[in-house]
């Protein structure tokens, strides 16, 4: 049966359900990425963020019960289409230096997707007059996802890459 919406609340708890799905799936994929990359510090990275968005997960629960609701997730297709996007290269990619460059474009890629995520619930949150209790640890998380977001920008960039780059360019 679909789902039904009657109310932006609806819309909005229907939305906190997917982004909590989506960062619980994230710590196990970004587990696996830390575990596949073969360049220390984008491997390192990964880890990082693992940790985290375990905070996220940790944050999204907190908006939850704020709301006097328990956690609950539904699945979000977006992350589920990253991850098979994932496996898909993982099995087929033939050079490492590829995986990693593959893994920086999808961690920015998966970056940019939950900005927009935790801007939607902002944007919802504030028109809906759900308070502080509800709107800081989605702003936490947005401004710790924007900020992962740079990170990963300035290792695409970063002069000890320059080997990797060389390697897949001709």
């Amino acid at each position: 049966m679909a789902a039904q919406f009657d109310t932006m609340h609806d819309l909005f708890v229907h939305e906190l359900r997917g982004a909590y799905h989506m960062e619980r799936r994230l710590v196990e994929i970004l587990d696996e990425m830390a575990m596949n990359a073969t360049n220390d510090r984008i491997s390192t990275g990964f880890a990082d963020h693992r940790d985290e968005t375990r905070q996220h997960v940790e944050r999204v629960e907190e908006a939850f019960r704020a709301l006097g609701l328990e956690p609950e997730e539904r699945q979000c297709a977006v992350v589920e289409a990253l991850d098979e996007e994932r496996e898909i290269v993982e099995e087929g990619v033939t050079d490492p230096d590829l995986l990693n460059q593959f893994y920086l474009g999808a961690g920015m890629k998966t970056e940019r997707i939950e900005i927009t995520t935790y801007d939607s619930l902002l944007t919802m949150a504030d028109r809906l007059d759900l308070g502080d209790d509800v709107t800081d640890p989605l702003q936490r998380n947005r401004d710790s996802e924007d900020t992962a977001l740079k990170e990963l920008k300035a290792l695409s960039t970063a002069s000890d890459l320059k080997d990797l780059w060389d390697s897949l360019t001709p």
